[in-house]
């Protein structure tokens, strides 16, 4: 009986489908613009299913390795000699190292994909919380920040946080030799657009290169540097396009960097 209706099901499906076709063949510009949409829809749900799999497999061996490290670590590290015992502190910063490019890539699949909540945000009260959690992170750093308030733009939330976590770690680690890290946010609004800019004094970067800092495992700096795994400012490019702004930089290389992140303004003005 299943198998009847099934077919029935079948036998109905077939002449919209092959409506579809026919409309598509005969050149039908709204079933060809629906076809490319369901074709983007399936193209985007496969990668995000690729990028979930492939993390999730490689997580195991990496788990693996830092678990048996640790246990040859404390069962054997003291019969080791200097150069052992430096040899496997290599080999455990390495798996963490992969594992936060796991996380890293994982996070850039859900930047491209996930679904967004756009709303009035107050992007200065989301730029003190990244604030307060570096800080609480490394609570010697000396820290001189100044926060324009009221800066209400049309955004998610949730991933206009990311964009100030990153803009705000890259500003952290590359003040690195300075005496303290110097980080002032503010705004301006130009008609419906507001243009947020974020400012260090760290080592800054060679502005030649800008264009292409936003890229994926795109480096201007060495892991010696700060450099990390070259995935942090294509999160916040991917997620800030998405909700329709866009983001740039200009530095003085020795003098800091400027991150300008361009959003929707809110219905309210913004600050001047």
């Amino acid at each position: 009986m299943k198998q009847f209706h099934d077919q029935r099901a079948a036998e109905g499906d077939a002449p919209a489908a092959a409506a579809n076709a026919a409309a598509s063949a005969a050149g039908d510009p709204w079933q060809k613009l629906r076809d490319c949409q369901a074709e983007l829809e399936r193209m985007t749900r496969d990668n995000a299913l690729v990028s979930q799999g492939i993390a999730h497999d490689l997580r195991a061996p990496l788990r693996a390795i830092e678990g048996f490290s640790a246990m040859l670590e404390s069962g054997s590290g003291a019969r080791l000699d200097e150069d052992g015992r430096n040899q496997l502190a290599r080999i455990r910063a390495a798996a963490l190292r992969m594992a936060s490019l796991l996380d890293a890539l994982q996070a850039l699949s859900r930047a491209s994909h996930d679904a967004l909540e756009i709303g009035e945000v107050d992007a200065s009260l989301l730029v003190d919380w990244a604030l307060v959690e570096l800080c609480d992170a490394d609570p010697t750093r000396r820290v001189e920040s100044s926060v324009q308030p009221g800066i209400l733009v049309r955004a998610d939330e949730r991933q206009l946080k990311l964009v100030f976590d990153h803009l705000l770690h890259n500003a952290w680690k590359f003040s690195a030799g300075r005496d303290a890290v110097h980080i002032d946010v503010d705004a301006g609004q130009a008609q419906d657009m507001v243009r947020i800019h974020v400012r260090d004094r760290g080592c800054g970067f060679d502005t030649r290169y800008a264009g292409r800092m936003f890229d994926p495992f795109q480096r201007l700096h060495g892991a010696d540097e700060g450099g990390g795994h070259g995935l942090g400012l294509a999160i916040a490019r991917r997620i800030t396009e998405r909700m329709g702004g866009r983001i740039g930089a200009d530095s003085v290389p020795g003098e800091g960097s400027v991150f300008h992140v361009e959003l929707p303004a809110a219905q309210g003005p913004a600050s001047p």
